[in-house]
């Protein structure tokens, strides 16, 4: 009976991981089923954890009905529906910068702190785990990927300093201590590191890109696959620019891509028996791009900049070739969120953007099979008590609602507004309904 009520918790709990699904395999998938709101948003509420860009808290990640934070150096779980704090403690690190969101897997609450240090939590009871500290030390701006048991990150010391990329078992082999250092499975070194170079993860690979070493971005940099039980090199890729973004992969065709701060964004393809890369194409845009593509449809979704804002762009996933764009305030430098919860019904997809200018809101796009300009409006602008620069990928729950942070400090959740009717309108829509019931039976 224990071991059956054992099973049905953990199935439990996977049901009640982050409806987005986020370093499963790859960095950031970015698509969900959710319908979230598309028009009349409406803020819920915000929660201030800092003060500028440098003690942000992370984008809110959402597991089941409540969302996790990290900020400064302490962790915090909330309630999802008006944002009160439940639980919350000290981590041995401060988290600088926030740019990478803590991790849900296995029942743990995994999160990156300065210094390269990792630490694992409880989800249930908060109480941390273990600890990870890198021999390089580094800032950890890269997201975490979870497969198998297994988490894989990098580091970034600078533009011409060591760092390594990692790979760490999330067991908890030693429950009588909270602070147990972690030996990682096995590090690989690069000069000039990895900053937001997200990986996927293969049945035997490990793939993802580095900076090129240099102070310029536009040097030549590497994609790398690695065989995952070891570390050892595969085979490594030349590309122009910092791979400031994750590598994902299309099952539809067969392919990786990835997007570098010099502003490509490329395709390839890797042997799955060897490891060996091959580059397909590539498009280039008017300016960088640090944002993961999101792959859908046989189209690429994903922000740039242009010199004097951004572009959204959307792009053919096999010719490399752009269907359109649409011009944007700011620089959109975070992954987008793609909703596919209207498909059935209207046939859109939404795309929801974060912009790196103030007042640092959400733009959705929408999108359908033939489309071939943007349509696209504000949803969400904060006020001027709240407004300032966005790199913050967006969340959501299974009602829909978004959530992310941007530079003041703050946290959003945002939502719909509720329809406001007369008593009469009410009275009218309650009779046609009744009506409608009795011709239906």
């Amino acid at each position: 009976m224990k071991k059956a009520l054992v099973v049905l918790v953990a199935l439990l709990m996977l049901m009640c991981c982050s409806f987005i699904s986020i370093g499963v395999n790859s960095p950031y998938n970015g698509i969900v089923q959710s319908r979230t709101v598309t028009d009349s948003a409406k803020l819920i509420y915000s929660k201030k954890f800092g003060t500028n860009y440098k003690n942000s808290p992370t984008t809110p990640l959402v597991v089941g009905d409540t969302l996790i934070v990290a900020s400064g150096k302490r962790l915090y779980k909330l309630k999802a529906a008006d944002g009160t704090v439940l639980n919350q403690v000290d981590m041995i690190e401060s988290n600088m910068y926030a740019l990478a969101l803590p991790l849900y897997a296995d029942g743990k609450i995994i999160v990156q702190l300065d210094n390269g240090t990792i630490q694992a939590f409880s989800f249930e009871t908060f109480e941390s785990l273990w600890i990870y500290k890198d021999k390089l030390a580094g800032q950890s701006l890269t997201p975490i990927t979870y497969s198998y048991g297994y988490i894989y990150t990098g580091f970034w010391n600078g533009e011409e300093e060591n760092a390594n990329y990692v790979c760490i078992s999330v067991k908890d082999e030693n429950p009588e201590k909270t602070t147990e250092r972690k030996l990682p499975r096995w590090t690989y070194k690069v000069k000039g590191g990895f900053y937001g170079a997200g990986c996927t993860v293969t049945e035997k690979f490990v793939i993802f890109g580095s900076d090129d070493g240099k102070r310029q971005s536009n040097g030549e940099s590497k994609i790398i696959s690695l065989f995952k039980d070891n570390g050892k090199l595969a085979d490594t890729l030349s590309v122009k620019g910092d791979i400031r973004a994750g590598v994902v992969y299309s099952e539809e065709e067969d392919a990786y891509y990835t997007a570098a701060k010099s502003g490509y964004i490329y395709k390839f393809r890797m042997n799955k028996k060897t490891g060996k890369l091959a580059y397909v194409n590539s498009f280039a845009t008017k300016g960088g791009v640090t944002a993961t593509p999101i792959i859908y449809n046989g189209k690429i979704y994903v922000g740039s900049s242009n010199g004097s804002g951004g572009d959204f762009l959307v792009i053919d996933a096999d010719t490399m070739k752009l269907i359109y764009s649409g011009k944007v305030a700011g620089y959109p430098q975070a992954s987008a969120l793609v909703s596919l919860g209207y498909k059935e019904t209207t046939e859109k997809v939404y795309i929801y953007i974060t912009l790196n200018v103030k007042p640092g809101g959400i733009v959705v796009f929408e999108d359908s099979e033939n489309q071939k300009e943007a349509i696209q409006r504000e949803l969400f602008m904060p006020d001027e008590t709240m407004s300032e620069y966005c790199i913050s990928t967006i969340a959501t729950d299974e009602d829909g609602n978004l959530y992310y942070k941007n530079d003041s400090g703050n946290i959003f959740a945002i939502g719909r507004q509720k329809e406001t009717i007369s008593l009469l309108e009410w009275i009218i829509r309650f009779i046609v309904n009744v009506i409608n019931n009795v011709i239906k039976k």
